[in-house]
């Protein structure tokens, strides 16, 4: 393609007019200011009505932009920068030469015009010009100096810098970011545990333990990142997490607790009252993926082929309302989630009377053992030889497995909101599995 001018309404380029000259676009790198003043006397907008700084080298101004016809590298000359435009009123031109021309007189300074417009031989700077760039570069040089001695700074705060309880306090918005419980919520909870904390001595305050402990369990953070943040041993942070993990399920378990028949029926949701108006809870397993032990035994007790991987296992129940009524103990993934209710006390008076309706998948083949009770164990029908379900009974199957999906969702949420859950879990905070 010919070379072609870039200013708006200008239609010249090389082919139609081959006596005019065409000057490239300065350099950004080698002259910053020169480009810049060419593009603001060009007035050319780009897309979003910003000044117009196109990426191509090859961007040209034809010599009808230049009051005598030719580019100037005298920064005190006219032509250094082109402003012949239609948008621009311009002096005549030779006003323009001989105002230049008697200014140069009374400097003492002649006029150096370039011998060819297409010269490549370099041209010395003029001093005005060399002055400015040497401003230009202490005034860079300052400011490198000043970014270096903030980023300095920066650094030995972050250094010292230690986040602690005092992070969130009295703020619920960050509090519940960081521990999933609101600061109203996480004191209420350290008053009732520290009454039965052991009176062991630690720098720490008691605080600033239960708020790692909580950290830890909602963020998931590694042991490393806790210690940098938290500006803690190791060791020291191991312990803190291992022992209020143990005062929290000494103390607190009595939070999952079943409640009564009254209270059930009260509390249940119009979608289940209508369907189910007998129902007391709806049942399911879940699993926690954990470290591959070394012992080949613990290994075996552990692995789960439907996970693929060692876990830990727990049964769970809860409310058709979403709250959580019953928790296992742990068991190693190869125990069947059928093998885990009947090894509990699930299974008893305690917990069920003539006519409850219990929810659950059909992977729970225990109607029979709640039938003992005189309870009704609902699950999706099954096939059992017949080639499809009668409508009837797929009708019925979505409806319990509509219900059902509660269960499901408050696993979801459970894991979401203590990411400790999405494992794998060290092996040191598996204690005490339950086998097959």
């Amino acid at each position: 393609m010919p070379r072609s001018c870039c200013v708006p309404f200008c239609t010249t380029n090389k082919l139609k007019n081959p006596n005019l000259k065409f000057y490239i676009l300065p350099n950004g790198s080698t002259e910053p200011r020169r480009r810049t003043r060419w593009l603001q006397a060009i007035r050319r907008e780009d897309e979003f009505g910003h000044l117009w700084d196109p990426k191509s080298k090859h961007v040209y101004v034809c010599s009808q932009h230049f009051i005598t016809g030719l580019k100037n590298e005298d920064i005190a000359h006219p032509d250094y920068t082109p402003s012949l435009f239609p948008h621009k009123k311009t002096k005549s031109p030779r006003s323009v030469l001989q105002r230049l021309e008697r200014r140069r007189k009374r400097e003492g300074v002649q006029s150096a015009q370039p011998e060819s417009p297409t010269s490549e031989a370099p041209i010395p700077l003029q001093e005005l010009e060399r002055k400015q760039l040497y401003e230009e570069l202490d005034n860079l040089r300052r400011e490198r100096d000043e970014a270096m001695k903030e980023r300095a700074e920066a650094i030995r705060e972050l250094e010292t810098l230690k986040m602690s309880v005092n992070t969130v306090r009295e703020n619920d918005t960050k509090c519940k970011v960081m521990t999933g419980l609101s600061w109203t919520v996480f004191y209420t909870l350290h008053q009732y545990l520290v009454q039965f904390k052991s009176q062991k001595t630690s720098k720490m305050s008691t605080q600033d333990q239960l708020f790692i402990t909580l950290v830890k369990l909602r963020q998931k953070p590694s042991t490393d990142m806790m210690c940098g943040i938290f500006d803690l041993a190791h060791s020291t942070f191991l312990d803190v997490f291992s022992r209020w993990l143990d005062l929290m399920y000494a103390n607190i378990s009595f939070l999952i607790k079943w409640p009564d028949g009254e209270c059930i029926r009260s509390t249940l949701p119009a979608e289940v009252l209508f369907q189910y108006p007998r129902a007391t809870a709806i049942i399911d397993c879940f699993e926690i993926r954990i470290e591959h032990s070394k012992k080949l035994k613990t290994r075996a007790i552990t692995y789960s082929n439907y996970k693929n991987w060692t876990t830990v296992k727990y049964f769970i129940a809860c409310h058709p309302s979403g709250s959580i009524t019953y928790l296992s103990k742990g068991w190693g993934g190869r125990a069947s989630d059928v093998h885990i209710v009947r090894n509990s006390d699930f299974l008893s008076q305690k917990f069920h009377h003539a006519g409850d309706q219990i929810l659950a998948d059909r992977g729970f083949t225990l109607k029979d053992d709640f039938t003992v009770l005189g309870a009704q164990l609902i699950t999706p029908s099954f096939t059992r030889g017949r080639k499809q379900l009668s409508a009837e009974d797929v009708a019925n199957s979505r409806v319990t497995s509509n219900i059902r999906i509660h269960i499901e969702r408050v696993i979801g949420a459970l894991k979401s909101r203590y990411h400790i859950l999405d494992g794998p879990l060290p092996l040191r905070l598996v204690k005490r599995l339950q086998g097959p």
